[in-house]
């Protein structure tokens, strides 16, 4: 069997962790290839819910293996609290969690480097979740970032680090406390690096090995396509790469291994942070909705901007993604709902995910709503007809099927179709 990579399709938060958690009861694997600490991934089994930000969401399921690939950006100490979190929980991660040697590590001066930008940018800010995340890429570019597999090397190691918390000291200017602080984190940072360098191993070496002995691996993107620095709203993006192809690069394996790309889609569109977002609602309908799908940040609890769904964006990232087929997520929000609308078109008829898309005048296409509660419902046929010419809509659309309907959070809230 070969990989499976799992996309969303929006701007973050369309529910892959459940999706990823759900399919993974087939897999052998599941390898996040983007992203770090900033993402948030929610699952929810066996009664518990479980909030992931690095670890890969199969590892919740038993006997699955949890890899991380080289694309991707890590904080060791963050991801030692996940994996104690899953461990206190009753999951063992023992020799279930591989790590690529060539990922890249966030210092903990990175943090505050990328805070104090946010601040100098005033109202220009990306809004960031101040985790360190654009440093960290920003110095694997320049050639001189911190890797897993430089802990190997002692001397070189400790070179990095030293020069990177220099780094820091100098251009936030710190003083003597501040400095006594920084070097503390350094300390956990090395600590804790120390200890998960016996996770590090080949990832493309594993993937190759579990393909070829007729294992699935479900490549778990992060963020969603609209963050992409090269696909999605510029400037307002993440810094890693978020569309399916990027899996292949992150985790060394060749397109030709792909069987399927399954694009995670939301019922409706919602944002974290600043940039342009053309359905947006900022009004009570917007609040509704809010409140429906509680939709405040796994990562950094922040209230998310909500709107109607955006098909423009919806087909333009199953086209770059080469999805085959789209998972639609938390259609139970859209209950008790008068009437919904999707964006089919902007007028003057003009396109873009750059810096003038904020000028992008959605045109609606308005559908009946439904009344009836479908929370945790798992049969097409049950659904109201309503809801069932909303979907189908939605799939017009795309130009893809809609394999599947997301009814809620539980890991069997699910109808397949």
């Amino acid at each position: 069997m070969p990989v499976s990579i799992v996309v969303g399709l929006q701007w973050g938060d369309e529910g892959k962790g459940k999706m990823v958690d759900h399919l993974a009861g087939k897999a052998s694997a599941v390898a996040r290839f983007s992203g770090g600490a900033n993402a948030g991934h929610t699952v929810e089994a066996e009664g518990k819910k479980f909030a992931l930000h690095l670890l890969p969401c199969g590892l919740v399921r038993k006997g699955v293996i949890g890899m991380i690939g080289s694309a991707c950006v890590m904080d060791p100490v963050t991801i030692l609290e996940e994996i104690r979190l899953l461990e206190d929980s009753g999951i063992t991660i023992q020799d279930r969690l591989m790590i690529s040697g060539k990922i890249n590590l966030t210092h903990p001066g990175y943090k505050f480097i990328e805070q104090q930008s946010e601040t100098d940018l005033a109202a220009g800010k990306i809004g960031t979740t101040g985790r360190g995340i654009g440093p960290t890429y920003e110095r694997k570019y320049r050639r001189n970032a911190i890797r897993l597999e430089d802990v190997f090397n002692t001397e070189a190691f400790t070179v990095l680090v030293d020069f990177h918390t220099k780094e820091a000291i100098d251009t936030l200017k710190l003083n003597a406390t501040e400095i006594k602080n920084l070097h503390s984190d350094v300390k956990k940072f090395t600590e804790a690096t120390q200890q998960v360098a016996k996770y590090s191993a080949d990832i493309s070496k594993e993937i190759s090995k579990i393909l070829l002995e007729g294992g699935l691996v479900i490549a778990e993107g992060a963020q969603g396509s609209l963050l992409d620095p090269d696909h999605g709203s510029y400037p307002f993006v993440t810094c890693g790469q978020c569309v399916s192809g990027a899996a292949c690069t992150s985790l060394g394996f060749g397109p030709t291994k792909v069987d399927e790309v399954v694009g995670i889609l939301k019922a409706y569109t919602t944002r974290v942070g600043a940039g342009p977002f053309p359905t947006e609602l900022d009004n009570e309908i917007g609040e509704k909705i809010r409140e429906a799908g509680h939709e405040f940040g796994t990562t950094t609890g922040r209230a998310r901007r909500c709107g109607w769904l955006d098909g423009v964006l919806a087909a333009y990232s199953v086209r770059i993604n080469g999805c085959t087929s789209v998972t639609l997520t938390l259609l139970d929000v859209l209950s008790g709902f008068d009437e919904l609308k999707i964006c089919t078109g902007y007028e003057e008829d003009i396109f873009t995910t750059g810096r003038s898309m904020d000028k992008l005048i959605p045109v609606y296409k308005t559908l009946s709503g439904w009344s009836e509660d479908i929370l945790g419902e798992t049969q097409w046929d049950n659904l109201p007809e309503a809801a069932k010419v909303y979907v189908l809509t939605v799939e017009k659309i795309l130009g893809v099927p809609i394999s599947s309907i997301s009814t809620g959070p539980g890991r069997d809230h699910v109808i397949w179709r």
